[in-house]
């Protein structure tokens, strides 16, 4: 299975229609989902990504103008996924990072070493739905209002928990000035 098939397959999972497409310079993924919509393109490494990515993505959006007009609103919400198979090094990272912030006309993600379905599941995580809920210990507000309040006069803090009225919080604060 090479990194277009598990990318193709999480995103399948996702819910996302994935559509296979061909041009001149290879395979590359289309994918739409309720409010978004993308195209993930693969490289050998992260040098030919970045050497290539500018060119590829631009004939791929070129090609796909017209879908793009009709998709309206999700078309601002746009990706591009580029991926490289083999790992980058510190420089080639950086780079990268570099080409996620171009919001030029699409949002990127742009991963190198993509080498296998858990890589591939880790590069997508931004269009995934979340995976675990998280869980939130039971907080008592009280003390953490009062923790957070040490500013204010405490007879006001306590009064505000209490569920005062506010006409008898306003009292307070002007017999404090």
């Amino acid at each position: 299975m090479n990194g277009l098939q598990f990318v193709s397959q999480q995103l399948s999972d996702a819910n996302y229609s994935v559509a296979s497409l061909d041009d001149v310079l290879g395979k590359y993924l289309a994918f739409e989902g309720d409010t978004v919509l993308g195209f993930v393109l693969a490289f050998p490494d992260a040098v030919s990504l970045i050497v290539n990515w500018r060119t590829r993505s631009q004939q791929v959006l070129k090609a796909s103008q017209f879908g793009l007009r009709r998709s309206e609103a999700k078309a601002w919400n746009a990706y591009l996924v580029l991926l490289a198979t083999e790992p980058a090094d510190y420089g080639a990272s950086i780079t990268l990072s570099a080409i996620e912030e171009d919001l030029t006309g699409t949002r990127k993600i742009a991963r190198a070493g993509v080498a296998t379905e858990a890589d591939a599941r880790s590069a997508l995580l931004p269009l995934l739905a979340m995976q675990n809920a998280p869980q939130l210990d039971a907080v008592d507000m009280a003390s953490e209002i009062r923790l957070r309040t040490s500013e204010l006069p405490v007879e006001l803090i306590d009064a505000f928990v209490s569920g005062a009225p506010e006409a008898t919080m306003l009292q307070m604060l002007e017999a404090g000035q």
